[in-house]
């Protein structure tokens, strides 16, 4: 168009102010705002993210702030018919010109004449202008992208490249902006990205409850937040569809770009204006979960996939990238269900299904290979697939993918292949259903044997091992561990060498058993087996489990620093190679803090164990996730939070019903006893005590050492809290005289180190001496801290008397005896008259609680079998040791002290 039939054209005031948002409601992107306002100085502001990430709204917002500071802020929106530079200059002079009257004298000279002046000239005499004014000014240009013309590229690197000090341009715009490639200096430019500009979960909260007004629970929220992934105009679509709905649950659990209002934006605001090569080339791989240039030609039959996705992704055609070498990517998944369903209406998508399945298998992605194959509905070649693949799945902790994929799977074709059955006995067993799925793999080994099925291939043959490990796991996992170590043992018999997976993977099972018989000798040969096997083979799942198992055995064994240096070698490769919130991840937290625990440096993972404790799978029994629950109660009953923590382990100990609970229902009941006497309720105490005794009692004798010794431990601090220690000395050697073996370390030491206060008050304090400084410095050199400090109520009392028998062995101790006062500060404890209840004896105690009761001195003598005048002279030595004067005194003074605290 000549010059002068382009000046003739009227231009659009509406273009020079931002659309109107009178009456509607906004979500104020506050954070968002802030960070542009703090970027106010830098001549170059980029807004860059594919449509309806609020772009526009933010810019409105951002100007309105500025316009608040004071600030000259010009605006523009850009559109294709004003693309060609002289128009586009007219429009860039007149939204100037709205803020700063008479601008423009020199470039106005230049845009009306005739002559046709070189678009670098016309940018050279704007700036010139711009240069002229005395304060800074904001020029907003929105929908940058809009703008088409062949010259503007060139134009926009030496726009950008020149901009005056006192200009500050920001821009919104759809595509990567190509003027910032690596050699562009970015210290002077703030590039807002679709990251950046993704809603939160927060605001996602916000911006339906507040804005839309939409009442919603979390649950619901989340889910919305998650198929959206913060894309607010996916949102404002939804939440108008929802607000019509009659059932918001039923709409949100089939949310999916084929949604009416969600398909209409994008098939007329993203797709309308892209040529139909990019259109096609989008319906095609729309099949893909992950995109790669190569995949892409073999579903296409094109070529040009590298060029098609790089443009995509510089369009910002909500195409993620999966990694930073730019070698996969996906789509936004409801763009993807838009597509998935423009493609059915056209045709059958399993042909590119196919094609998927094909390229993946050949490219050694054999999940994904089975997930595009069971998607076509191609059976007979995912079972098949799976036949070979399957155990190296598993074997690479890629069994969890293999069962989502199953749940579509028919019920008669899961009968129908036996490679499909076995994945659906893992399932049985992940949802905990043992009986289910041991039955199942009994009726697949009779089908394989018998040879009902097909005949078994090398491929089948590995699964039908696998089948055996999960049999295993399953009877472990019900506290068959007999018949476990039977399947573990036989089968190990008959595997040959030349298979360590199989081997490996047995030989952990076999010493998770061995460590829950408590023969940790045995599990220690058994990790010492899958250590063997685990050199001929690459199994990062089964490194790491057989360094979980370690490290607990190092735990038994006392070896806390080198259980933690195992478990933190394993933490590493499993963020590595599966990433830091892996289901791998979970089973080996609940190990590592049970040493860090020990160590008190339990703080930094106690974040990540209420997530462990809930992956109730196959590779988490209850027995390690007691192990979290234990830390989880310690950690803050012994920070302070004694009733909350008290409380959890009681909401705990309620889950633990049944068979195979009754090893850490004991440990839990032991903790509890300890907990009651820290909190002065030996009352009840001693009920736990007596129901932990009868449940022990009705289970097989020698089956659960550890629980005997939780029993022993509990009934000592029991019987020190009521000053019998002879019931107290009695108990723990008995028990401690069982423990002779290497790896029953860490039970010793915390037998010993009881025993060395009932040897004291007994008063026997040579003794009590010698033992507690040998334990102590002992259990202090293997790192052990809490062991200490959680019985500080006993050990305190200990070390006073030892600190004034001997100060010169004492002396290096004063930090721990520090560490036991700050212990018993935290639970309000005074330390300072720590023994002051001690001398009230077992006798006297029983005799307070009857005249707490009302009972009078004749029906007391009567209930105990003593006569009047022992009650009256137990009753006289009572009141002396308490300093009271009167029944009711005494009463009061008893439930002060704790001895009374129940009633």
């Amino acid at each position: 168009m000549p010059v002068s039939n382009l000046n003739a054209l009227p231009l659009l005031r509406t273009k020079l102010f931002p659309a109107s948002v009178t009456g509607r409601a906004q979500l104020p992107r506050t954070a968002l705002l802030e960070r542009l306002f703090a970027a106010r100085e830098q001549r170059l502001l980029l807004l860059s993210a594919p449509a309806g990430f609020g772009k526009s709204t933010l810019l409105g917002q951002y100007r309105q702030r500025l316009l608040a500071s004071g600030a000259q802020v010009a605006w523009l929106s850009c559109d294709e018919s004003d693309s060609e530079p002289q128009r586009l200059m007219q429009y860039l002079v007149a939204a100037i010109e709205a803020v700063v009257p008479r601008f423009g004298s020199h470039i106005t000279g230049l845009l009306q004449g005739d002559a046709s002046w070189p678009l670098e000239a016309l940018i050279d005499a704007f700036f010139s202008d711009i240069r002229r004014l005395q304060d800074d000014i904001y020029l907003m240009l929105d929908d940058f992208h809009r703008i088409r013309h062949p010259s503007m590229r060139k134009a926009a690197r030496y726009l950008v490249e020149h901009l005056p000090s006192n200009l500050h341009l920001i821009t919104s715009m759809r595509f990567k902006p190509l003027v910032l490639d690596q050699q562009t200096d970015l210290s002077w430019v703030c590039w807002l990205k679709a990251d950046d500009l993704r809603l939160s979960s927060e605001e996602t909260a916000s911006y339906l409850r507040e804005v839309k007004q939409l009442s919603l629970t979390s649950a619901e929220l989340s889910v919305l937040h998650a198929r959206t992934e913060g894309w607010i105009t996916a949102l404002h679509l939804a939440a108008l569809a929802l607000a019509r709905h009659p059932n918001q649950a039923a709409f949100l659990a089939g949310l999916s770009g084929t949604e009416r209002n969600i398909a209409d934006y994008l098939a007329e605001d993203v797709l309308a204006s892209l040529p139909e090569t990019v259109q096609q080339f989008l319906d095609q791989t729309s099949v893909l979960d992950e995109l790669s240039a190569e995949l892409c030609n073999a579903l296409t039959g094109r070529r040009d996939g590298l060029e098609m996705l790089m443009r995509l992704q510089n369009e910002q055609l909500f195409v993620i990238p999966l990694d930073e070498q730019g070698e996969w990517f996906r789509y936004h998944p409801l763009f993807a269900e838009f597509l998935q369903g423009r493609l059915t209406k056209r045709g059958d998508p399993s042909v590119l299904l196919h094609a998927a399945a094909r390229w993946c298998e050949s490219h050694e992605l054999p999940d994904r290979s089975i997930r595009y194959a069971l998607r076509a509905r191609d059976f007979q070649f995912a079972a098949d697939l799976l036949e070979r693949q399957g155990a190296n799945l598993i074997a690479g902790n890629r069994v969890y993918g293999i069962l989502a994929m199953l749940k579509s799977v028919p019920a008669e074709v899961i009968r129908e292949h036996p490679v499909f059955q076995i994945f659906y006995a893992w399932q049985l067993a992940f949802d905990q259903r043992f009986a289910e799925a041991e039955a199942l793999i009994e009726e697949i080994s009779a089908r394989l044997l018998q040879g009902r099925g097909k005949p078994m291939h090398f491929g089948l043959m590995e699964l039908f091992a696998i089948v055996q490990v999960l049999k295993a796991l399953v009877l472990l996992y019900q506290d068959k561990l007999e018949n476990c170590l039977k399947v573990a043992r036989h089968w190990l018999s008959l595997v040959p060498g030349n298979q360590p997976v199989f081997r490996a993977s047995l030989s952990c099972v076999q010493a998770a058993a061995y460590a829950l018989l408590g023969e940790y000798g045995e599990a220690g040969k058994a990790i010492a087996v899958a250590r063997d096997n685990l050199r001929q083979t690459d199994s990062d799942y089964l490194h790491v489990m057989t360094s979980l198992i370690e490290s607990l055995i190092c735990k038994e064994h006392g070896e806390l620093e080198r259980g933690r240096a195992l478990a933190e070698a394993a933490r590493a490769r499993v963020e590595r190679v599966f990433g830091r919130r892996s289901r791998v991840g979970g089973p080996l937290a609940l190990a590592y803090a049970d040493l860090l625990y020990e160590q008190d440096r339990h703080a930094a993972v106690l974040a990540e164990l209420p997530l462990a404790t809930t992956w109730r799978d196959v590779a988490t029994p209850v027995e390690l996730i007691s192990r979290g629950k234990l830390v989880m109660a310690r950690g803050r009953f012994f920070a302070g939070e004694a009733e909350q923590g008290l409380a959890q382990l009681d909401e705990w100990l309620a889950e633990l019903q049944g068979a195979g609970s009754e090893r850490v229902f004991a440990l839990g009941m032991s903790c509890k006893v300890q907990f009651l006497l820290w909190l002065r309720r030996p009352n009840e105490a001693e009920r736990v005590c007596l129901q932990l005794q009868q449940h022990l009692a009705s289970l097989a004798v020698g089956r659960y050492p550890d629980a005997n010794t939780a029993l022993a431990l509990a009934e000592a601090r029991l019987a020190l809290s009521e000053r019998r220690a002879d019931r107290a000395q009695s108990g723990l050697e008995a028990c401690l005289a069982k423990q002779t073996a290497e790896h029953q370390r860490d039970r010793r030491l915390r037998l010993a180190l009881l025993l060395s206060v009932a040897y004291w008050r007994k008063g026997n304090s040579e003794k009590a001496f010698a033992l507690f400084q040998s334990t102590l410095e002992e259990a202090w050199s293997s790192g052990y801290r809490r062991l200490f400090q959680d019985d500080a109520l006993w050990l305190l009392p200990l070390w006073e008397a030892w600190q004034a028998a001997e100060p010169k062995r004492a002396a290096a101790w004063h930090g721990l005896a520090e560490m036991l006062r700050e212990q018993c500060r935290r639970l309000a404890v005074d330390y300072e008259n720590l023994d002051e209840n001690q001398d009230v004896s077992h006798r006297e105690r029983e005799i307070l609680r009857f005249v707490a009761a009302g009972l009078s001195n004749r029906d007391i003598a009567q209930s105990v079998h003593l006569s009047e005048a022992t009650i009256k002279w137990h009753l006289h030595n009572l009141f002396s040791k308490l300093g009271v004067r009167s029944r009711t005194q005494a009463v009061l003074k008893g439930k002060s002290m704790g001895l009374l605290s129940e009633l």
